[in-house]
């Protein structure tokens, strides 16, 4: 079973009575004039990260990071939030205090304040982050439309570009900073939750998160890849690595960029707030997700990270609401 499927089996097994549950980036409650959200990511030593890769502070910001940008890709204001974490005894003490300051840090960067949790022994280094937030007009992945535009609101391709240089042996980069220290487009998922018909976050690949919206839409798309964007120097670290440059920038994961779709008038109402973006695509009829270059199809790659798939080389933060 891969990982599709038993989204949709635990959908079909516990349907939620209260709003839009299981899904998208976060749960949808209606509360009075607004929505009230909710998300939770999972963070899991030698499984989504090694220690010797990253400082304890850096890690604590991150795993608060992705929950925030969970809920900048609804739409929302993240408000508060919820830590279960298991340490191991190696880390208790200063280092402990350490993953605390970081967290601190992250909480007053982000202006989300810390409600309560729970603390337990464990084997390993487990970090477990619900958040809440709200939105007046909160965005799901099922509003697109064919004939909708496809935006991105930056590079993608730079966080595994990161990861690689990590797992060879490298301690700084540009990349590897951008892999630690991912930022939510907080801002700018407020400014789309006026104008985008859908809305995701790039956390587990460009293409594997857009046919999540298109598969939730009942649709289809055309891709340009010549239109997705790149960070500075980005292809010319990948050929001297020696490096599948498409792959990672079509199904690299971990950037957090928003991918968003939109009406073409409302595209141009959207151009005048002055906010940073690309249009790298058209949603279609059909189900069918095309990829083109120059004119011409491309294959299609290995979509994105699965933690269903039997061999996985690296792996990432999964949504629970998917």
């Amino acid at each position: 079973m891969d990982e599709q499927r038993f989204v949709a089996y635990l959908q079909r097994k516990f349907p939620f009575r209260f709003g839009s549950g299981i899904g998208d980036d976060a749960s949808l409650v209606r509360r009075g004039r607004s929505f009230q959200l909710v998300s939770t990511d999972l963070l899991i030593e030698d499984v989504h990260f090694r220690l010797a890769d990253v400082s304890l502070e850096a890690l604590a910001e991150k795993a608060l990071a992705v929950n925030v940008s969970d809920i900048a890709a609804m739409g929302g204001r993240p408000r508060y939030f919820y830590l279960g974490l298991g340490f191991p005894p190696r880390l208790a003490g200063d280092r402990l205090r350490r993953l605390f300051s970081g967290l601190s840090r992250a909480a007053r960067k982000w202006d989300v304040d810390l409600a309560g949790g729970d603390l337990s022994r464990s084997r390993q280094l487990v970090i477990a982050i619900t958040i809440v937030g709200e939105s007046a007009r909160p965005l799901r992945r099922n509003g697109a439309m064919p004939g909708d535009l496809v935006g991105i609101t930056g590079p993608t391709g730079g966080s595994a570009l990161g990861l690689k240089l990590l797992l060879a042996g490298v301690r700084r980069s540009p990349f590897i900073r951008l892999h630690q220290h991912p930022q939510p487009q907080c801002a700018k998922g407020l400014t789309l939750s006026r104008f985008a018909s859908a809305m995701i976050d790039i956390s587990d690949g460009l293409l594997l998160d857009l046919s999540r919206v298109l598969r939730a839409s009942g649709a289809g798309a055309v891709i340009d890849y010549g239109s997705i964007p790149q960070a500075p120097g980005f292809q010319r670290q990948c050929r001297r690595l020696g490096l599948a440059e498409k792959k990672l920038v079509l199904a690299g994961g971990e950037d957090y960029e928003l991918l968003f779709t939109i009406a073409p008038e409302r595209e141009k109402r959207l151009r005048r707030t002055g906010m940073a973006y690309h249009i790298i695509g058209r949603v279609a009829k059909g189900r069918r997700l095309q990829l083109r270059e120059n004119g011409r199809r491309l294959r299609l790659p290995a979509l994105g990270f699965d933690h269903f798939a039997k061999q996985a080389d690296s792996s990432r933060p999964n949504e629970v609401n998917e």
